[in-house]
């Protein structure tokens, strides 16, 4: 049962000292590895194109947590698709399987939440906490224009899947996009504007080296060349990043705090090695 497993997953971490934030992101995990098995082995759902942080995480290795599963809808592969109709699917397929306790909700037209009431039982929240440990499903019918999707066997946790996602270079592109464009706040005073996994996942792709696909980066963001876009990430960084919006976001999604804390005081100084080189480590 998922139960047992979520709960040695609880013991170890625990062992090692993780806080809560970060028990909980690997409590999802699991959970993760359980829904995208239940959809990639299913004949009308593996059409889906994984991508975030999440595929990054469980195609490429990257080295931080995620929280969410994100996909796109190929909408030519799966016809007449349904966001309800999704989550009346993983519902029955996590309670058959693995729960037989499970809430789940409908968020607008693209969102799903799976509610699992099981923390107290884990010993993760105590009371007066909620009980409820939330794995978020988003979808979205907009592929990327000129994207480029591969196969990935996936071999994890007791879970043996094909995923479709979109390839690293692709992937960069979103990323970039979301370092740029996406709007966030959180704070008391929504002070905190900016979301450190963007900025760790755009180091993660400039250290990989992975050049980003030009033809949709142009498209999305207008940007037209190796300088304009470092230009244009350096300037984001000098306007936005501060050690405290990094750790802000990042503590909960790697577990070595002192390696946060370290990567968030340097981060300028770290990515003006890539972004100030004369070389062109984003060459088009």
């Amino acid at each position: 049962m998922l139960e047992n497993a979520l709960k040695q997953i609880v013991a170890e971490k625990k062992k090692d000292g993780a806080s809560q934030h970060i028990i909980l992101n690997y409590l999802r995990e699991y959970i993760q590895y359980a829904i995208l098995h239940s959809l990639y082995t299913h004949k009308e759902y593996k059409s889906l194109i994984f991508k975030g942080g999440s595929c990054l995480r469980v195609c490429y290795g990257l080295p931080r947590l995620s929280e969410d599963l994100d996909f796109d809808i190929d909408v030519r592969k799966i016809k007449n698709f349904s966001i309800n109709k999704l989550k009346v699917f993983l519902e029955k397929q996590v309670k058959k399987k693995y729960v037989f306790s499970l809430e789940t909700k409908l968020q607008g037209t693209k969102r799903i939440y799976l509610k699992f009431p099981i923390l107290h039982r884990l010993g993760v929240s105590g009371q007066g906490e909620s009980d409820r440990l939330y794995v978020k499903i988003e979808t979205d019918e907009d592929i990327l224009p000129f994207a480029h999707t591969e196969l990935t066997p996936i071999s994890h946790s007791g879970f043996n899947f094909i995923v479709r996602n979109y390839d690293l270079p692709t992937l960069m592109v979103g990323k970039i996009h979301a370092f740029l464009f996406r709007l966030w706040f959180k704070g008391k005073k929504n002070e905190i504007d900016i979301k450190g996994r963007d900025f760790y996942d755009l180091f993660w792709f400039l250290q990989k080296k992975v050049v980003p696909n030009w033809k949709c980066l142009r498209k999305i963001t207008g940007i037209k060349n190796d300088r304009e876009l470092k230009n244009k990430l350096l300037a984001q960084i000098k306007k936005t990043a501060t050690a405290q919006k990094l750790r802000y976001d990042l503590q909960n999604f790697l577990p070595d705090s002192q390696f946060v804390d370290d990567f968030c005081l340097n981060y300028m100084e770290i990515m003006s090695r890539y972004l100030n080189e004369r070389k062109s480590l984003l060459r088009y």
